[in-house]
């Protein structure tokens, strides 16, 4: 084993050049897979970090009539009520439903001590942190005691909570202090991880939901309704719910029976599937492509192996004449074919991770100015080491089957016809 080695050694450091192009378009190969990946992987995992709510819950949204109906005119805005919500925890009408928060919203301005800032208010109910799996940070959210008191209570999101505070500080800090929201003042009682991945011109806030009910006087008016769910998986069952409900609010509010367009529905569930579907093609068509980069690899090292065969013809010839045995040829060039995949691949291998690590460092996480709001647009390009050993394993194997083709002719020459065979 030590002389086939020796002699595989000897015979790429005569031919340095051919070894090292063939060793390029090898450790190449493997590169572009692995930093497409870790690239790819990039963009889809800023692409989904506005997905962490849960899949199992749906958005809706009261809005105008499209037709007259009952002596009312179309284009006449309905608004949700408590009857609207009531029959959502009905369990005996939406078995499905498990938590339902009415939600209503107002935009104003955020003042604490110099800093100033556009905040979108969302008067929310406890069940809120579950049903959109708002991290908190420090401090609680809205609990039962502030909706019943009508407290004045607000959660402020990490990134206003960081530039109220400057660098350096806690952000627990800030809970227990009051802060100026419009013309009242309001009790931090906790702050939550602000959504980076799409970032907005404004931040969003929570409060009581009665408490911004009344001081804004809304009445008993319900924009939107946000609820979790069960059971409910399949378009056909989403699409049935969606018709027994919107029968129900066009009976309350006196619209069509048929009229679909008094409330828009967003579910969450439908809405992951179908991105579901679109990052499982972005994935198969960066591996369609790193694969392609790898067959490149793959062809330059089978081209390589045949150049190698007929060169050393003569010199196979006279192996055979003195006893060498096809095996040991067929051995020694697969040998050499291993050697130069396995050496190339993990050099390329390594260059990729280390690709993935600058990219992580430079790109990653950094906002973009979109023009109506600041983008994130990469976010940790990774490739587990796994899938990088196992992608240069498969260009060894497939580098090694590329070469037993020229190696199995080279076996088969008989002595005196490669004996006979220009030098």
């Amino acid at each position: 084993m030590r002389d086939t080695f020796h002699e595989i050694f000897s015979t790429l450091k005569q031919n340095k050049l051919r070894t090292a192009l063939t060793g390029f378009s090898v450790a190449w190969g493997i590169f572009l897979l692995i930093a497409l990946l870790g690239a790819g992987n990039g963009v889809l995992n800023a692409l989904l970090g506005n997905t962490e709510m849960m899949d199992s819950s749906m958005n809706m949204y009261a809005q105008s009539t499209s037709k007259p109906y009952g002596g009312y005119e179309k284009n006449r805005y309905i608004t949700f009520d408590e009857r609207d919500v009531d029959i959502l925890r009905d369990e005996s009408v939406f078995e499905m439903v498990d938590d339902v928060s009415p939600m209503i919203s107002q935009f104003d301005s955020l003042y604490v001590g110099d800093y100033y800032t556009n905040s979108f208010i969302t008067g929310a109910y406890p069940i809120l942190k579950d049903i959109n799996k708002i991290e908190l940070i420090s401090g609680r959210f809205i609990n039962s005691t502030d909706i019943k008191e009508n407290r004045k209570s607000i959660v402020i999101g990490s990134t206003d909570a960081e530039s109220i505070l400057g660098k350096g500080r806690k952000l627990s800090e800030l809970v227990g202090t009051w802060v100026r929201l419009g013309s009242f003042s309001y009790k931090v009682v906790g702050v939550y991880k602000s959504d980076e991945s799409m970032g907005a011109s404004y931040a969003t806030v929570y409060v009581p939901f009665t408490t911004l009910a009344m001081i804004y006087v809304m009445g008993n008016d319900i924009p939107r309704i946000l609820f979790s769910f069960h059971g409910m998986e399949t378009e056909e069952e989403s699409e049935a719910f969606e018709d027994k409900y919107l029968r129900i609010v066009n009976n309350n509010h006196y619209a069509a029976p048929d009229d679909k367009s008094t409330v828009y529905f967003y579910n969450r569930l439908q809405s992951s599937r179908q991105m579901g579907r679109v990052v499982k093609i972005i994935r198969t068509s960066l591996w369609i492509l790193g694969l392609l980069c790898l067959i490149s690899g793959i062809v330059g090292i089978s081209n390589i192996m045949l150049i190698t065969v007929k060169e050393r013809t003569h010199e196979f010839g006279i192996r055979k004449a003195i006893g060498a045995k096809p095996m040991s040829i067929l051995k020694l060039i697969i040998a050499e074919s291993i050697v130069i995949t396995a050496f190339f691949g993990y050099i390329g291998m390594v260059l990729g991770l280390a690709a993935n690590q600058i990219m992580d460092f430079t790109m990653s996480d950094k906002p973009i100015d979109a023009g109506i709001a600041q983008v994130t647009m990469f976010v940790n390009p990774y490739v587990g080491i796994d899938v990088a050993v196992k992608a240069t394993i498969l260009l060894i194997v497939a580098g090694t089957l590329a070469g037993m083709i020229p190696a199995w002719k080279a076996s088969k020459v008989k002595p005196i016809e490669a004996l006979r065979a220009e030098r």
